[in-house]
């Protein structure tokens, strides 16, 4: 083989194997269920924070007080979404390994590392997707709900197109995320134990230890949701370097996961 064809036939793999990753997603009706689940979250929550502003002008609690919203406030749900693209990531994973098609999978890519970069180009496209589209519709109900009343709420359209891009990106590391831990772990229990571990339970638990509780502004949840969040924290880092140490996170879980793919077996 020349090394045109073989450019040619590595291309053509590189090509494909995002194609049949997307098959596989798509193809399995939990998964579908669980991506408009995640949709749902976001812009349900959003939705209920819009109606929850406007009952407050009429609730005697807040008699004389001014009410106020930000944008930034209907996207911070996709905190909760994110468990369930966590756990999309992890059994588009782990499902290979419990129904041996990843035999198969590895078969037509030998190389291996086709299988991982595709599957996680597929599920980090899913999970930009999701968060986009949460938060625009999300933010798109606010507008509809808050124009008109009393609510003081000043909204850019430049602004929620950045917070909806910036959802997505955060989504998209998450399951990127989800996916590096998996390919590591191979077990479903495991993973969903590890992954859903670090993204929900270790942050409060970590924060309560005296002396190390600063520690928990490094980990991939709270240090990426400087992103699409404004809150106080003992780092204070700024979005993009937030953002930055979740890439890492998934960076490390990517590269763990193409050392133990290369060296073991299937």
């Amino acid at each position: 083989m020349n090394r045109r064809s073989t450019r040619a036939s590595t291309r053509a793999v590189w090509l494909g194997a995002p194609s049949a990753e997307l098959v596989k997603l798509w193809t399995l009706r939990s998964n579908r269920i669980l991506i408009v689940v995640s949709v749902l979250i976001i812009l349900g929550s959003g939705g209920l924070f819009s109606m929850s502003l406007v009952a407050r002008l009429t609730d005697p609690r807040f008699a004389g007080q001014t009410i106020e919203a930000a944008p930034m406030q209907f996207v911070d749900s996709v905190l909760w979404a994110q468990v369930v693209v966590a756990i999309v990531g992890v059994l588009a994973v782990t499902g290979e390994y419990t129904s041996g098609q990843v035999r198969l999978s590895l078969l037509a890519l030998p190389t291996r590392l086709p299988w991982l970069g595709a599957k996680t180009l597929v599920l980090a496209a899913t999970g930009f997707l999701i968060g986009i589209v949460g938060a625009a519709i999300s933010l798109g109900i606010s507008v509809l709900v808050l124009t008109g009343t009393d609510v003081r709420y000043d909204f850019e359209t430049a602004e929620a197109v950045v917070l909806c891009l910036r959802s997505g990106l955060y989504l998209a590391a998450i399951a990127t995320l989800a996916v590096g831990l998996s390919a590591a772990l191979r077990h479903v229990v495991a993973s969903l134990v590890v992954v859903l571990a670090l993204l929900v339970v270790v942050p409060p638990v970590l924060s309560s230890i005296p002396g190390i509780g600063w520690l928990t502004d490094y980990l991939p949840t709270i240090a990426g949701r400087r992103l699409i969040s404004d809150f106080d924290s003992l780092a204070q880092l700024t979005p993009w370097v937030g953002f930055g140490v979740l890439v890492a996170w998934a960076a490390a879980a990517l590269l763990l996961a193409g050392v133990l793919l290369r060296a073991r077996d299937a």
